[in-house]
Formats: C-alpha cells, structure tokens, sequence
C-alpha cells in the first residue's frame, strides 16, 4: 500500500507539471514523448500503461508492465485492456460503483497474466491530452498478496468462529470440556488479536509513511519559485503553495477566498493571452498564466490547477526596449552606435537629418567619417584616453556634413563594457548646436552692444572698464572715461522726428568713433549720451586732445534726410586713480563733469572736481523733488503787472513759483530747466495755463474785459502735447475771452520749429489768443521768425533795458526794435523797467507796454487783487 500510494502521487505530479508545461509552451504534442520523458516511463518501477479510452486498446506500456504480465512490451501494446482484465463489463460498473460507495480513488480488477495466472490489482487512471485526443495513463499495483492475506484472516476467524460454535456445542454436551474449550478459545482469540495488532501496525506505518511522502511532496511544491493554486469548480481557493500565499495574501488567508479576486485585468495584448495582471499583497504584479482542469475517473469536474509565473521583470524590461527603442527612434538628437572596433552598427533618423549621411552610408564606416578637420589628433588622443578610462566623454565638437558644410554639435559618448572590461560598444548622441550658437551670439550682440549704433553698450562699457581698472591697477597706469551728451538733440528728435533723431545718433557715433585710437572704447550708454574709455593716458594734454577732436567733430553740421542739423557736444572727464578706485565713483564723476560743461555753455569739456559731486548730489534732489511738486500743491502763480504806455490797458504776466519744505524757495531758473530735461513742464505748464486762464477771466469781469494775461510756453510742450487744443479747452473751462489770453514762446521755439509747431501757432491765433516772442535779441533771433510766424507781440529782454538811457548801443538797439515792431503792427513790451528814466525813455520811442519793479514785483494772488483795486481807477476803461 506504501509503495502504491508513493507511485500514485508522483505520477500524477508528473502530469500536472507537464501538462502545465505544455499548456503554457504551447508546443505541439505528437506522442507522450512531449508530456513525460520517455525514460522515466519506460524504466520506471511502477506499472504503467497509457490506454485509449474508446477503443481500450493499449497505446504504450512500460518495462515494469511487461515484466508483470509476462508479455513483451510489443506484444502488450497489441492487446486492449478487455483482454488482460477478466471482469466483464457488469463486474467492471459494479466495481466503480463500489469504489464511489467506499470512498476509494482507484479501482480493483482482476487480471490475466501471460502464464494464465489471474491476480488482483489496484488500477489509478489519470486522463492527458495528447493532440486534443483523450488518453488515460493507468498505474496498476497487484495486491493479489494482500488480498490473500485477507483471505487468510477471515478464514482464520471463520475457522476459529467454527472451532468455538464446535466447542460450545460440545461444552454443552460435556460439561467436563468446558474449562479446555474455554482455554483453546482464549488462545485462538489471543492469536487473532497478535494478527490484528500486526496488521494495525502495518496499517499505522503506511499511513506514517504517506504523510511523509505527503510532507516531501507539499516541499516540492513549495519549492517552486512559481505560483501553484488548487481551486474548486467555483473558483474558491482550497489548496496553493508558499510562494502563491507570500505573494496574494502574505500573512493573510488564502484558502476559501476566489481567483477572480486577484485578477486586475485579463491580457496584456491580444498578442500576449496567457499574460494576465494580478493583485498581490505588496502591489499588482504581472503573471504568466496556466490553467488545468482536474477530473476524476467519471470525467467529473473536480477543480482546476492554475500555475502562475511572475512575469514583472520581464514586463517592465518589454515596455523598457519599447520606450528606449521609441526614444531612440523619435527624439531629436543624432545617435550612433559603433561596436569595439568602432565602426558604426546604428543610426536613428536624426541622425540621418543633422549629418546628411543615410544608414547605408553610415553602417560599417567609423565616427571619423564627421571628421571635419578642425580638431587636431592630440583633440581625439584625449578623448579615447577619457572613454578608456572613465567610460565617458562629452564636450562641444565640429562635425562635417554630406554635403560639406562644418557644424558645431554637443557630443555626448558612452562607453559599455562587456564582463571582462573590455569595450563592447561606443553609444554616442550628438546634438546640432548651430542654431543655439547664433542665438547665443545674437543673445551676446543684443546683451553687450547698441542696436542702433553697434556700439557697446552700458552693460559691455561697465565690463570693459572694470578689466582695464584692473590692468591699469597691475600696471599702475591711467585710465580716463568720458562722458558725453549731444546738446540741442531733444529739440531734433522731437521736430524732425524720431527716425531722423536716429540717424544723426548713428552719424555721430561713426564722428566719434573716427576720433579714436585703437585700445581705446566708445559705447552708447542711451539715448543721445556716449562714453569714451581712453587707455595708456600719459599726460592730459593727450586727453585735451582727444576731447577738442571729438567736440569739433559733433560741432560740425549734419545733413540727415535732406536737413541740416546743427548739435554740439558736452563732455565730462574723470580719471582713474586720480578721481577713485571704483567704476561707479569714476561713473557718477564722469557725469557730474558733463552736467557742469552744459551749464557752462555746452560745446566744451570739463575734468572732475570734487565739488561737481555735491553740485550733482543737489540736482538730484531737486530733481526727486519736482517728480512730487504738482501732486503736493507745492507750486503757485505770482502775477507781474504790465501797463499800456498811455494808461489804457492793465494785464500781467503769470510767473510760476515753487517752495519746497526742505528745499525752500527755489529759483525757476534752477527748477524751469530741469522740468524741460525731464518732460514735468508739460503737466506743470498746463496747470499754470488753467490756474492763469481761471484767475483772469475773474479779473476781466472785474475790469469789464479792459484786461489781458500772458503765460509762457515751453517748446517742450509744443512737441510734446497739442497746445492749441489745450488753450481751447481751457477757455471754454474758465469762460476767459481769447483776446484776453497772449502766450509767450522763447525763440527756441521758432528756431527748433517744424511744421506742426507751426500749424499750432496758427491754430492758435486763428482762436484769437495773442502771442509774443520773449526775451527778443538775445537768442536765436532772426527777422524771417517775425514774417513766418503769427506774432502779435514782442518782448524786450532786460539786458537792453537796465542800462537805459545811459548806454547808447542799448538806446540804438532798442529804438530800432520798436521802430520795426510798429512798422510790422507788431505791439512792443519792455520787461525789466525799474526807473523813472527808463521808462520816459521808452515812452518817447512809443513803447507800448512796460513791464518791471517800477511798477511792481511779480505779486501772489491776494496782493495782486489788491494793487488791481488801487489803480484801476487810473485805467481808462
């Protein structure tokens, strides 16, 4: 019974691993050659015979079979199965259904050997495809042996039945025998209980030993590194292997719950059916799947076996060669692939489009093929030393195209070894960098240099100064920087227009670039400024005269689109060391010293002293200042009487005045400039416009019309605003009658006049509002300003009144002025009048108007009121 149970057990396991192993190979089975190993069937100890169940004939038989039936195994494999067994086909259903009644898993039936012997055998029949056709491998064990001896027992026991029926019978026939036939009962009982405990004993050692054989099976199976389930038909789990535990439950319990507990998904592919997604303990896993149906003798269902193999390496290696060959294949950067001897095995299409080479061109021929000559052999000596060495080089290189033409690329190249350390293969990605090398250096042009001039900038100046501080600090040498702004190129940029403003900073640049030695820079710092930095200065004489070269230069005319443009330069001057160690003292040094050329006139240069630092450090202030005047209320308007010659008229000229908490009453002929510079005189100028045009339509009522005001005007504000339309708006806004209302313009505004200043002038008078050129004489004056331009008056500054009447050129100047003022019809105001002699004087040559301390200061707004109400009645209204 030992041996028969062992046999069993391992041939059944023997199946279901082959049969598994066939399922999931998928290979095609044409004899049991491909289920089992002929080996083991042929020499196995068991009795084996494969039987084909329709026919009962015998399909293979082992050496074992053919020794226990005396035949041959060729003459075994000729017979069927009906002629070996003596039952017929009633004795065979009446043993299975026995076998069913009693619980047994195989069957008994008696068989005929070769010697016409008959013995009992125990037959276990396990049922295997072999290309989709059933057959059945039957393990036949003779336990004739053991049936005989059962026999013998129960023939002893009957025996021993009719030996005591016998001596009780004769007991009671004599009474005398009774003791002896009590003791021959007790003997023969004795020895029935030796032979039941012996085979008791046999019995509990068979079952000792298939529990063993047990416990080194269920090892077996959990030995293997796969994942091995027994489920029922209804797909509840009732028996798996360690592995299958550790993997699905871990310390959780897996007998009694369901496969389709643990399935995540069916199939990974429709190329891939056995491949099946799972859920494990510690997170989904991929398995290859094997399922097999177990079914007994009856073809009844009795569950199935499901073997499953962890296929989750694999998985991700798959889908890792998936990305890596669609990486290779897609990404935008050349690769190539040589083998040890570095020819080339590889190629992506990029590749194929950055070098022009295609992979035929390519395959078999070595990198040097992209040798563009640039680089020398020590370049390459370096590089394969570097890859030998630490397995890695990247760096930038020049490579040559199909066609010729000599790129840049960034190479990157890898080394793979294989397990001897020796080189396996080169993998190098190359990337064009040519595109990236001419933004770069348009990045590096935009960053460093003008886009107008090309000339440095700034920022490339700043640099160059701090490299030549250090050079002339190493070599104790000086260094000079220089400043300079174009004077008058405000008014050009704002007549001429912009593209115009353009051309002549272009113009002027090529000017001042010609003035220059080589070693030395010029840079555009913005706007209309530039900067020089002058090296190997050994003397200042050579800086005079790099600096009068320059400022000649600019001071000469320009003819830029058909226009003849004069400007001129300021230029400051500072040096290192002399003035400081650090770029941005010698920067604000340089600046401080152009500020001070323009307030000496412009057209001239001027050195550093220390004192232009604090000049430039109070501009600055009163520079911040201003930016707040207007929102803070800080300005206000003084009115300065003007009085008609004959007595008949009364007006006044509005002056702006500002007083700032910290910086006190400031001069407007320190703040006026500085609001031109920085563009506030146009908000500030329209604010006196309204505050002016407000106050003296107040007045005019007063005075019954009989009153006039005059507002100066900036050419800044004809540039930068329409002031036609602002005068307009204001005297709707105030109600102020336009003859009321005159405006005064510096002959700046004539000279740097274009047709829309002129357009505006005549809008201006065309509304009725009179206007007058101020401070006449002393500027750009010219007569043609008084026949181009709709003048209504004009203004005699103070430099030829306050000498009156004693200086005779002053006397002859100022009676011509009004001698040629009448004869245009054009009304003349004398400014600056503060003696009674001047102003006899005036009225002899009929001056129209006078204006000055004779009369009044410029008066706020209340006392002005009140010098109105005092002379009114002087006025003949």
């Amino acid at each position: 019974m030992r041996k028969t149970f062992i046999d069993k057990v391992l041939i059944l396991k023997v199946i279901i691993f082959m049969a598994c192993l066939h399922c999931r190979t998928g290979i095609a089975a044409d004899d049991l050659s491909t289920i089992i190993s002929p080996a083991l069937f042929k020499n196995h100890s068991a009795i084996m015979l494969i039987i084909d169940p329709e026919s009962g004939d015998i399909v293979q038989a082992n050496d074992a079979a053919a020794l226990f039936y005396g035949f041959n195994v060729s003459e075994l494999e000729k017979k069927s199965i009906q002629q070996i067994n003596i039952f017929t086909n009633e004795q065979v259903a009446q043993e299975r259904a026995a076998a069913r009644t009693e619980g047994r898993n195989y069957f008994v039936f008696k068989h005929r050997l070769a010697s016409g012997d008959m013995r009992t055998v125990s037959v276990y029949s396990t049922p295997f495809n072999v290309n989709g056709k059933t057959q059945l491998l039957s393990v036949i064990h003779d336990i004739s042996s053991q049936r005989s001896l059962e026999k013998e027992l129960w023939r002893y026991q009957e025996n021993l039945e009719e030996l005591i029926r016998i001596q009780i019978g004769e007991i009671e026939k004599k009474q005398s025998d009774q003791l002896l036939l009590a003791i021959i009962s007790i003997a023969l009982l004795c020895v029935l209980l030796l032979i039941l405990s012996v085979l008791a004993t046999r019995l509990r050692r068979a079952k000792r030993a298939a529990q063993q054989d047990s416990s080194k099976l269920q090892a077996i199976f959990d030995s293997i590194d796969d994942l091995l389930i027994f489920a029922e038909p209804n797909q509840r789990i009732s028996a798996a292997n360690k592995k299958a535990q550790q993997i699905l439950t871990a310390k959780m319990p897996l007998f009694g719950r369901f496969m389709y507990e643990f399935e995540v998904s069916q199939t990974l592919s429709s190329d891939a059916i056995n491949e099946h997604e799972y859920k494990g303990a510690e997170g989904n896993f991929w398995g290859e799947y094997t399922c097999t149906k177990v079914v007994d003798n009856d073809a009844r269902h009795l569950g199935s076996i499901h073997f499953i193999h962890d296929i989750s390496e694999r998985i991700a290696t798959r889908r890792q060669q998936r990305l890596a060959s669609t990486v290779f294949a897609t990404t935008n950067e050349g690769v190539f692939v040589s083998n040890g001897k570095n020819e080339i095995i590889m190629v992506n299409r990029a590749f194929i489009n950055i070098t022009g080479y295609s992979q035929d061109d390519a395959l078999g021929k070595t990198p040097s093929l992209l040798n563009s000559g640039r680089h020398n052999s020590e370049f390459f000596k370096a590089m394969y030393l570097q890859l030998n060495t630490q397995g890695q080089w990247e760096g930038e290189i020049w490579n040559r195209r199909k066609d010729g033409c000599i790129y840049p690329c960034w190479l990157s190249i890898a080394v793979v070894f294989d397990d001897k350390k020796n080189i396996e293969m080169f993998v190098a990605i190359l990337n064009d960098i040519s595109l990236r090398k001419e933004n770069e250096q348009e990045m590096w042009l935009q960053t460093n240099l003008d886009t107008l001039t090309g000339l440095p900038n700034r920022q490339h100046f700043y640099n160059k100064v701090d490299q030549q501080m250090l050079h002339a600090q190493a070599e104790q040498k000086r260094l000079a920087i220089c400043f300079i702004d174009l004077d008058r190129f405000k008014s050009v940029n704002d007549t001429l227009g912009h593209a115009t403003g353009d051309l002549l900073l272009l113009e002027a640049s090529k000017r001042i670039k010609a003035c220059m030695s080589s070693g030395n820079l010029v840079a555009r710092l913005g706007g209309d400024e530039f900067s020089l930095l002058l090296t190997n200065i050994n003397t200042v004489n050579q800086i005079e005269h790099i600096a009068l070269k320059v400022l000649n230069a600019l001071n000469s005319p320009f003819v830029i689109a058909e226009h003849e443009v004069f400007v001129s330069g300021s230029m400051g001057i500072t040096l290192y060391p002399d003035d400081g160690l650090e770029r941005k003292i010698l920067i604000r040094n340089a600046d401080s010293a152009m500020y001070k050329a323009k307030e000496k006139g412009r057209n001239c240069f001027e050195f550093f002293t220390p004192g232009m630092h604090e000049q430039a450090q109070a501009r600055s202030q009163l520079e911040g200042a201003l930016h707040k005047a207007l929102s803070n209320n800080e300005f206000t308007i003084h009115y300065q009487p003007i009085i008609s010659i004959d007595g008949e008229r009364l007006g006044c000229e509005a002056l702006l005045r500002w007083y700032n908490p910290e910086l006190g009453h400031v001069s407007p002929a320190d703040f006026i400039p500085i609001c031109e510079e920085l563009g506030l005189i146009v908000p500030i100028g329209a604010w006196v416009l309204r505050e002016a045009c407000q106050q003296a339509s107040n007045w005019c009522c007063k005075l019954d019309g009989n009153f006039f005001i005059t507002v100066n005007f900036s050419s800044v504000q004809f540039v930068r605003q329409n002031v036609s339309e602002l005068v307009k708006e204001c005297l709707a806004e105030t109600g102020l009658a336009a003859e009321c209302l005159s405006l005064e313009i510096t002959e700046t505004v004539l000279a740097d006049s274009s047709d829309t200043t002129l357009k505006q002038l005549q809008a201006i008078r065309a509304q009725g509002v009179g206007l007058a050129i101020d401070d006449f004489g002393t500027g750009y004056s010219s007569l043609s300003y008084l026949k181009r331009f709709p003048l209504t008056k004009l203004k005699i500054d103070r430099e030829f009144i306050k000498e009156l009447p004693d200086n005779t050129e002053d006397c002859a100047l100022v009676s011509a002025i009004i001698s040629m003022a009448n004869n245009l019809k054009l009304k003349v105001i004398a400014e600056g009048v503060e003696t009674q002699e001047q102003e006899d004087f005036l009225r002899n040559l009929n001056c129209d108007y006078i204006q000055g301390f004779l009369y009044s200061k410029g008066l706020p707004n209340d006392e002005f009121e009140l010098f109105l109400e005092a002379n009114s009645s002087h006025i003949k209204i």
